[in-house]
């Protein structure tokens, strides 16, 4: 039991309280002729009624500093809540992947919109392989399509290609204001812009409904100028589309610390994958580097699926 001041404090409130029931316990069960000072005296100096108030002023206490052993014994024996894992491929799945994987096959695996996959950029889903620009961009596809097809039950959103945040770095906001001109970016939920940053991969995002942008780093890196292109370009954008100014003042900046990290140098496109599609979902991010590989399989059965 806590012995700070507090806990002092209700003992002798408590012991006060105990006090007064004592003394009406005693003016019902002692004759009034014998209700002198001695008598009271004798009667609360008894050893068993001193061995009682201790064990009432107990229970006075006790629902104040609750016991919690038995909710601790509960955890124990309590079945967890199920989480969400990696799901590992079926042996029918696996078979499809080894022979994506086979060497020296050529030509074209599949295609959806403008992105393409060759069998030249499905090797690069090997363990410990960088990821290329066509295998990145075409995953990113594959999450536009489900969310455009998910009939408001996913977070509407916009995928920028590997080469936006490069052109408007270098080039400017005119550059890149015409890769917009169909699509009103504002009406959406997020928008992601996978980034390759001298041959490290990283997401990028602007969650408009929640006011933050956000750079997802596997390696925790800081990526501050990188967030405020992402304010301009917004604001830039909805001038340009929209001939009013865009207040970004309260928006949040964020490089969060409590991802996944990898555990090696090559698995970072695999990573950035992984984090646009439990974020596309609003779903947390339940894998790791132990993951890499059937999460490098998976993305190569989506590409060939066309479907995630």
């Amino acid at each position: 039991m806590p012995t700070n001041s507090s806990t002092k404090t209700l003992i002798d409130t408590k012991d006060d309280e105990f006090d007064s029931l004592l003394q009406r316990l005693t003016d019902l069960t002692v004759d009034e002729t014998q209700k002198d000072k001695d008598a009271e005296d004798a009667l609360v100096y008894k050893p068993e009624i001193l061995d009682l108030k201790k064990d009432i002023l107990n229970i006075l206490i006790e629902p104040q500093f609750k016991d919690t052993s038995f909710d601790d014994r509960f955890k124990d024996t309590e079945i967890p809540a199920p989480q969400e894992i990696v799901p590992p491929l079926t042996d029918q799945e696996n078979a499809i992947v080894d022979r994506l994987f086979k060497k020296g096959q050529h030509g074209e695996i599949s295609s959806l919109n403008k992105a393409t996959v060759s069998y030249q950029d499905i090797y690069r889903l090997y363990p410990e392989t960088w990821l290329n620009d066509e295998i990145v961009n075409f995953y990113f596809e594959l999450i536009s399509d489900r969310a455009s097809k998910s009939n408001n039950q996913l977070p509407s959103l916009y995928c920028y290609n590997t080469y936006f945040c490069s052109t408007l770095k270098d080039q400017g906001f005119a550059k890149v204001k015409r890769w917009t001109k169909r699509v009103d970016i504002f009406s959406k939920d997020v928008l992601f812009v996978p980034i390759n940053q001298s041959y490290h991969w990283v997401l990028g995002m602007m969650d408009i409904k929640n006011k933050t942008v956000a750079v997802y780093d596997s390696l925790g890196g800081n990526h501050d100028h990188t967030l405020d292109l992402f304010l301009s370009y917004l604001e830039q954008e909805h001038l340009d589309k929209k001939k009013t100014a865009f207040d970004t003042s309260d928006w949040q900046k964020l490089t969060p610390k409590d991802i996944p990290r990898q555990g090696n140098m090559s698995d970072c496109g695999a990573f950035t994958c992984a984090f646009a599609e439990r974020l596309s979902r609003r779903k947390p991010f339940n894998f790791g580097q132990q993951d890499m590989v059937t999460i490098r399989r998976r993305i190569a059965l989506n590409i060939y699926n066309k479907a995630i």
